[in-house]
């Protein structure tokens, strides 16, 4: 379904990345899972669809994977999404989760739905380069529909 939405110039969307369970307080729930479980139930299709269909976009799932909002994991976004399967398209939030912004841009997602720049948010927070990289990402995607 990517390589074809995608062969429109059309940006695909795989979500909810990952272990999006359930609907009842899918906002705060906690998916305990092991690393084994993690990598062979709940991250097989993804890395699948990515390897083999290179989305353009991945949108992250409001819950909590072991502790740490999806969104905001940098051993999921930027280890294994990143690092190991070497994705290089946009990562974005779902609407309106409560995960910390500045956690969610460290750990590699780069757009925040829907974003807005908190005034308590310090420059020392997050680097320059970081929402360099959030911005180069997000310029190429645009690029790549023109």
């Amino acid at each position: 379904m990517v390589r074809g939405i995608q062969s429109q110039k059309i940006v695909a969307t795989p979500k909810h990345f990952a272990c999006n369970n359930k609907e009842t307080n899918r906002f705060e729930s906690d998916s305990v899972v092991s690393e084994r479980a993690l990598r062979e139930i709940y991250l097989k299709g993804f890395e699948i669809c990515i390897k083999e269909s290179k989305p353009r976009l991945i949108m992250t799932s409001y819950n909590l994977i072991n502790g740490v909002h999806s969104s905001e994991s940098e051993e999921l976004l930027s280890g294994i999404l990143r690092g190991e399967w070497k994705y290089d398209g946009l990562v974005t939030t779902d609407w309106c989760n409560t995960a910390c912004k500045i956690r969610e841009i460290i750990s590699g997602n780069d757009i925040r739905m829907p974003s807005k720049i908190d005034r308590d948010v310090k420059p020392e927070d997050v680097t320059r380069n970081q929402l360099a990289v959030c911005a180069k990402r997000l310029l190429e995607m645009i690029l790549w529909l023109e």
